[in-house]
This record gives structure tokens, sequence and C-alpha cells, in this order.
């Protein structure tokens, strides 16, 4: 009897349990889901979905769970987002509660990676039920069509780091040296003539290359009067030009009696090379002078009050007006260079002959891409330097071979590791392919401002982008602005920027400009025809006359 009781108990509960699922299942229509936007949109590379669900009273069985599931349904195939559990006030296991009596609610957000076939899709929101050891799955129903995808339309155009070659078309050498005088003299005393640094200016002066100029510089130590300093320091520039003037004839320097190649230049009493020498010395209230210097401008009475400073005035005299008393000479000439048929000549035929920064700036003789690579191979293999190699990078990078524009960078970063050119086309290529995560970090360790701004808009930080593109017409900055709420549209001439203006114009219900770019970027590229058929931005239009013969 006691059995029969207990069977007779568990085949009503098991006929309640059914019904609750069942009846929940052929009410699912009465659930109220609402999905925010309306319309699904991808920004930053993924598809975000929000829901709103709303159930009636009396409808969630006490002691059921419903698992929900929004899945995106596209020629790509089903890409489903996470599971939501919502149990019943009796039940276990979920993330929200329903009560019978009253109802409730829930809400929910996840996304999911965006690719192109997801433009034209729908979304399903799938249930099962469950009550005990009873499982019901629900119809599916849809809650939403296709994917607005006008973020994922940026244009790959991020600056490349080419490394620079530092190569200079013309180099001036230089070598200069310092005669010293005695006290108030101006005569150039022969141990002077016979110095180190007037042996190194006589034999660079003898190596052949054309001059540039020739600069002699006289000075006074601040000692007398004003007048009389000048005076010397005048007589001592004329002097050392007269020496300078024989030795380099006898060098058979370049220009020699180009007497527009010479500069004589008198500074007088040399005040500056005073503060430099006493800031460097080891000399006793140095600083208390320096204030004097820089704070008394009479020149006579800054002298004397230096000279008030008996007790080191002595050192002073010794090791700093001695120094003082003197002129540079300075001869600049041309470094001899290689004209630039010789060195893409020898780039082509015998690279190891150029250093590198000649080999780089070959690269630059030619338009030939072939003959750029080569170029570049040679100057990394050559000179074991990670700049050519980055350099092929960029030319692959700017013909969309990403794939070689990583192996050639690569091996760039196995030579340095730390150059900024190799960190910004790893972040660029980072971008290009979605992982912009990846893109953040290494533009930390250098960008342009603009890789930045398109970076902001890859992420969707479109008021950021927007600012940097304030000013601009290009098609990235038509859309930074679109994205953020101010419609605009780009002046280039390409089958991008008209798209993007046929947009801009259906968003602004101005039809007739709308066909008309559109026309423009189908005739230029025959792939935006079937495009606009399934682009949402252009939903009001679908059964538009214009819009049908424009895509027909």
């Amino acid at each position: 009897m006691k059995i029969t009781k207990i069977l007779f108990l568990s085949l009503i509960i098991s006929i309640l349990t059914s019904c609750g699922l069942s009846n929940m299942a052929s009410k699912y229509e009465s659930v109220n889901i609402n999905v925010t936007p309306p319309t699904l949109q991808a920004h930053a590379g993924n598809v975000e979905v929000n829901i709103d669900a709303s159930f009636p009273e009396k409808y969630f069985a006490k002691t059921s769970t419903v698992e929900f599931t929004p899945v995106l349904i596209s020629g790509g195939g089903e890409k489903k987002f996470k599971s939501i559990v919502i149990q019943g006030e009796e039940a276990t296991g979920g993330e929200a509660t329903v009560f019978y009596t009253t109802g409730g609610k829930f809400s929910y957000q996840d996304k999911i990676p965006y690719t192109n076939d997801m433009m034209e899709s729908k979304l399903e929101l799938r249930a099962i039920g469950k009550s005990k050891d009873k499982e019901l799955a629900f119809d599916s129903r849809t809650i939403a069509n296709g994917v607005l995808a006008t973020s994922t339309r940026v244009q790959n155009t991020e600056d490349l780091s080419f490394a620079k070659s530092n190569y200079e078309k013309e180099t001036i050498l230089e070598e200069s040296a310092i005669i010293y005088f005695l006290v108030n003299q101006s005569n150039v005393r022969t141990t002077e003539k016979s110095d180190d640094d007037i042996r190194r200016l006589e034999e660079f002066a003898s190596l052949g290359n054309k001059t540039h100029s020739i600069e002699v510089k006289s000075y006074a130590s601040p000692e007398g009067s004003v007048d009389l300093n000048d005076n010397v320091s005048d007589k001592r520039a004329a002097s050392t030009l007269r020496f300078l003037k024989k030795m380099l004839k006898k060098a058979n320097l370049d220009g020699v009696d180009n007497k527009d190649l010479y500069t004589e230049v008198s500074e007088g009493e040399d005040w500056e090379g005073f503060n430099k020498l006493m800031r460097n010395s080891d000399i006793k209230d140095r600083r208390r002078i320096t204030k004097i210097v820089n704070s008394v401008e009479d020149l006579e009475k800054r002298e004397q009050a230096i000279r008030d400073m008996a007790e080191i005035y002595d050192a002073i005299e010794k090791d700093v007006l001695p120094q003082l008393r003197k002129a540079k000479i300075t001869i600049r000439s041309f470094e001899p260079k290689k004209s630039d048929s010789l060195i893409l000549e020898l780039a082509k035929n015998n690279a190891a002959a150029l250093d590198m920064k000649e080999l780089l700036y070959s690269a630059s003789l030619t338009d030939d891409i072939d003959q750029k690579i080569s170029i570049f191979n040679s100057a990394s293999e050559i000179h074991n330097n990670w700049k050519g190699y980055n350099n092929i990078a960029c030319l692959m990078l700017e013909n969309n071979r990403l794939n070689e524009a990583k192996k050639y960078l690569s091996k760039a970063e196995k030579l340095n590791n730390t150059a900024s050119n190799i960190q910004n086309n790893k972040a660029v290529i980072a971008a290009w392919e979605g992982d912009l995560e990846l893109a953040k970090k290494l533009y930390n360790k250098g960008a342009t401002t603009k890789n930045k701004a398109l970076l902001d808009l890859r992420t969707a930080n479109y008021k950021k982008a927007s600012r940097f593109f304030k000013n601009k017409n290009t098609h990235n900055a038509a859309l930074a602005k679109m994205l953020n709420g101010q419609n605009s549209t780009c002046n280039e001439n390409t089958a991008e920027c008209n798209y993007l203006n046929a947009i801009s114009y259906a968003r602004s219900a101005n039809e007739d400009m709308m066909i008309k770019s559109l026309k423009s970027a189908i005739t230029k590229n025959i792939k935006y025809k079937e495009e606009a058929k399934k682009d949402l931005e252009f939903v009001n239009y679908m059964t538009n006359e214009k819009f049908l013969n424009a895509t027909k």
C-alpha cells in the first residue's frame, strides 16, 4: 500500500514538473526581451549584446531553471555568447531568481569578436528549461538582425617607422687650435707655433678638402681698461691671421687666398670664458666672484670689485687670466662625398664598399622595391644592423604583406630589441590584425600622435580620436567624427571615402548625395555593390528604387 502511494506521488510530481516546463515553453513569447541597441553594433573589434528580459506574473515555475544562450548566426556559422541560468524561487544553481507570483527580470551583457560575415546575421535567444530530471528546449526566438559594422572601416594609414639613414649629403668637418699670448702682448710666440693643436690644424689643412670657412676669434683677459683690452684683442686677431695665412699657404689649403672664406672677430674682454673657468675651478669664493660678474654691469667696476678680493685675486691672476689671453683658429671644410650615381652603383654591385649610412641612403635613390629590399638586406647582413631588416618590414607593410613584415621585424629585433621603430611597426601590425591590447602595450614604447589617435579610433575611444582629426578631412577623420556623433564627410578620391560619404548622407537622409556617393564607390570598387545590400546603414533604403538601381 505504501509503495503504491509513493509511486502515485512521484507520478503526480513528474506530471506537474512536465506541465510547468511545458507551460513555460508554450508561453515563452510572453517573456519581454529587449536588446539595446536594437541593432547590434561592432566596436573595438567586438560585437556586444545587452539584453533585458522581463517575466510576467505566474510564468516562472517555482522548481525550474532556464538556461538562456544568445547565438549569432551568420554565413560563418554560429557564435555563442555566454549562457545565463535563471532559477525559480525553489530552485538552485541560477544567477538570478524570478518569483512565480510576481514575476521578475534579469539583465545580461556579453561580447564576442566581430567577423565580416556578421553584417548579415541574426541573433537568436535559445532557452533550455530544467526541473528535477526533466529538460525541455524552448522554441528559439530571433531578437535582433544583422550587425552595424561602420566602426570597422578604419583605413590602415598608421605611420610606419622607417629607420633613418642619417646620411648627410653635405658634412662640414672642422679643426681648431688656440694660441695663447702674454699679458698685453699680441705677437705669436715661437712656442705657440709648434703646439700640438697647431700641428693638427696644419695636417687638417693639407688634406686637400674644399674649404668651407676660416675663422679667427681673439680675446683679452678682463684686467686693465676696457679700451686697452679691446685694442689688444684687435691686435691679437690681426697677428694670428697673418701667421695663419703663411701656415695655410705652406699646407696648400684650398682657397687660401679667397678673402670671402675668412672671418676675423675681436671679442675683447672674455667675461663668458672667465665665468666658465671660475665655475670649474677650485678657487675659494668662486660663487661670490661669479655673482659679481653677473650683477655688476659696469665692466671696470666689475674688475675692480674682483681685484678688491685681494686674498684670492692672486689665484685668479695665476690660474684663470692667462687662459683668456688667446685667439682661436677654426678651419672648416667639406667632407669628400661619393656621387649619388656612384653610391647607387656600389649598392647594387659592391655593397661592402659602402658604410651603413651610405647603404641606407642608397635605397632612396631607386623606386624599384626589389632593389630597395636587396639594399636593405645587404645593410643588415654586412653591418649586422637592425635598420635594414626594419625597413624591409615597412616595405612589406606598405604592400599589406603582414606575415613577411613579421619575419623581418623578428630578425631586426634579434639585433636590437629596444629600438622604438621596431616596437612601433609591431604595434601597427597588432592594430591591423585586431590585437588592440598588444598594440597599446607596444605603442607605450614609442608612437606618433597619429598612431595613438588611430588606436583610439580602433578601441572605440571616439571622442579622443575625433579631437586629433578635428581639422582633417581624410577618411579616418570623417569616420572618427561620425562615430563620435558628428556626421561628417571625407574628400579623398577613393572608393572607401565615397562609400563612407554614402553612409554619412544616409544618416542625414540626403538621398540624392547618398546615391551619388554610393555609385562613385561602386564604380571604383565593385565589391561595394554587394556590401551596400547588407549594410544596415542603408536599411531605410533597401526598397528604394534609386538604391536598388545603384546596387543591381
